[in-house]
């Protein structure tokens, strides 16, 4: 019932009193904050390791990407899953292989997606393609 000291991992949404942490915080962290379980590793590096190199080149790659119904093609970027936290890196590693983690320019809400290759495009190919 102590709810002005529970803590919510980003990553896993467990719940923690900052008293009852090892050691205890004394206050609230005003940003993100991760739990003991997720800051040590979700061993993302070594998965990343293992997948085929014509998916991790495209790591930082600037794109075309389709993101949701009515939105069309807009500018965006293959995105490495080892620079991101929270919710992002989450999804990114349930799909990681299987589909990419784009970050859409100037989206305020809702930056990254988790899309298939047949949503993405190639900058130069956008261009032909009348996409800008």
């Amino acid at each position: 019932n102590d709810h002005s000291n529970l803590l919510i991992c980003e990553a896993c949404n467990g719940e923690f009193h900052t008293y009852c942490l090892s050691p205890p915080l004394r206050a609230v962290p005003k940003n993100e904050w991760f739990c003991d379980k997720c800051k040590q590793g979700d061993d993302l590096n070594s998965k990343i390791a293992s997948l085929p190199d014509s998916f991790t080149s495209r790591f930082g790659e600037i794109v075309w990407a389709q993101g949701g119904v009515g939105y069309g093609w807009w500018p965006a970027c293959i995105y490495d899953p080892r620079l991101t936290l929270g919710s992002a890196r989450m999804q990114a590693i349930k799909y990681l292989g299987k589909k990419h983690l784009v970050y859409f320019f100037e989206c305020k809400q809702a930056p990254f997606e988790l899309l298939p290759e047949n949503k993405i495009m190639e900058w130069e190919f956008g261009f032909m393609e009348d996409c800008h």
